[in-house]
């Protein structure tokens, strides 16, 4: 029997669409025996394994950050804030940084939602990453190598964005494992396949060991501005992104159940035939020698282009016109008849 394990690559406050992309593959029949997870993707993946997604989604909506508004953007605004910490690291100095906010938003996060006992009890293996600035060390860690007690604190170590006042860990600092494993595949087997759930851009190493890749079709915004009033439309993006990762769903912007060429060629013509004025005996011939190819440089495709593809592009651009709901999964014809359907 196949084995999958979900990875959950930190962001922050982008977190949300985690949770919409899980809910999609629930929905799929996907059950996982590994979950991990770095910074945000370790506090969703434990809610997760601990079968609370729905909490999940309700932890979400009640995130409020607005107290460290100031210090979030000051990190967010100075491009070296990363190469600073990483050379105080290197410096053993572990006042970093130097700003001062409580901690106890993060705590209290960790403690309302996290039931230990509940997630050790479950059948999901279930893994975190941070960085243990006290040893200088990478700590990854499945939820058997945490001692009895301490799994929120590992949970915790792995979100601590270093907007807070760094403080004592049973006994040791970390900050966010973001900043050395952002998705840490590493931590899977070789014969466990993976759906990685990604929130940033950012080139990641063995990316090709993910089976399935999900990963935002549009800008998920800040990692720092944590607004629940965001969470609704990320975690909606999350959703409908995971079905057009896993059931190849066309479209950049829509999901278009996929059509090979020939019959996308009929499609093409009901699109265009009432844009050309030509007799009906040479319209076909028109729209596929001389319009068809014309379009496609215009959409900046290349000379080789396929005409399945030459169709998404002209459906979204019709769809975008005349502002059709993204967010739903459309056949062609489902497409075409909402394009038909608005003046």
């Amino acid at each position: 029997m196949k084995k999958w394990a979900l990875v959950l690559e930190g962001g922050g406050a982008k977190g949300a669409y985690q949770v919409g992309a899980y809910f999609a593959l629930m929905e799929m029949g996907f059950d996982f025996s590994k979950i991990v997870g770095t910074s945000i993707g370790a506090f969703n993946g434990a809610m997760f394994a601990q079968g609370d997604a729905y909490e999940c989604f309700k932890a979400w909506k009640s995130l409020d950050f607005s107290a460290f508004e100031n210090e979030l953007q000051e990190i967010e605004r100075d491009e070296n804030f990363l190469t600073k910490i990483v050379e105080k690291l290197r410096q053993h100095d572990i006042r970093i940084p130097e700003l001062t906010r409580s901690p106890y938003p993060l705590f209290k996060l960790v403690d309302q939602f996290i039931d230990e006992d509940k997630l050790r009890e479950s059948d999901v293996d279930f893994g975190i990453c941070t960085v243990n600035v006290s040893d200088l060390k990478v700590d990854r860690l499945f939820k058997e190598d945490i001692e009895k007690g301490l799994l929120k604190d590992y949970i915790i170590a792995s979100c601590y964005l270093p907007v807070f006042k760094l403080q004592r860990l049973h006994g040791k600092y970390f900050i966010d494992g973001g900043f050395a494993s952002p998705a840490p595949m590493e931590m899977i087997d070789d014969d466990t396949d993976i759906v990685l759930v990604r929130l940033s851009k950012t080139p990641l190493k063995n990316i090709e060991r993910a089976n399935y890749i999900i990963k935002p079709s549009h800008d998920l915004g800040s990692s720092l501005g944590f607004d629940k009033n965001r969470a609704d439309d990320l975690i909606k993006l999350g959703y409908f992104d995971a079905f057009r990762a896993v059931k190849g769903l066309r479209g950049e912007e829509y999901y278009i159940m996929p059509l090979d060429e020939e019959e996308s060629l009929k499609y093409i013509y009901r699109l265009l035939k009432d844009k050309i004025n030509e007799s009906e005996n040479k319209l076909a011939r028109t729209i596929f020698e001389d319009y068809a190819p014309k379009l496609a440089e215009d959409l900046e495709m290349s000379e080789n282009f396929r005409y399945d593809e030459l169709l998404y592009k002209l459906l979204e651009k019709e769809g975008n016109r005349k502002k059709i709901d993204r967010f739903r999964v459309y056949t062609v014809e489902e497409f075409m008849r909402e394009i038909e359907n608005v003046n």
